[in-house]
Order: structure tokens, then sequence, then C-alpha cells
């Protein structure tokens, strides 16, 4: 599945988006924490298909997937 990245956290991969398998959301964070070197310290969310998900999950593979890093608020 594709997962597109932004700010920081694309800094960290050197890359705007991962082609990554995973059948549920927190194999996928487990996967990227592997991948993106010091993800794992930084406050991130994930979307899937636009919506932040806090619980764990099943995934088909043809989900939309974001990784968000921290805002600032303003």
């Amino acid at each position: 599945m594709k997962v597109l990245l932004f700010g920081i956290i694309a800094e960290k991969a050197n890359a705007g988006e991962l082609e990554l398998e995973a059948e549920s959301v927190s194999s996928l964070k487990h996967a990227l924490e592997q991948q993106i070197k010091g993800l794992r310290e930084l406050s991130y969310a994930l979307a899937v298909d636009r919506v932040i998900v806090h619980n764990d999950q099943q995934l088909t593979g043809s989900e939309e997937i974001a990784l968000l890093p921290p805002f600032a608020g303003g």
C-alpha cells in the first residue's frame, strides 16, 4: 500500500511516500518505525482514508494512508 508522508516525517524518510504491506494499523506502524529512523520518538498521527485512527484496525491494502507530523496551532 502507498503511505503518504508529510513534514518532518517525509524529511526523515527522504521521501514523500513509501510502499509497504501490512494487515493492520499496528503492524503498519511497526513497519514504518523500523523503516524511518527516529519516527518512534515523534508524536505523529496515522490517517486511513482521511480519518485519523486511534485504535488498531484491519487493512485491505486499498486504503489511502497518510502519516501526519505534529501540527502547530494558531
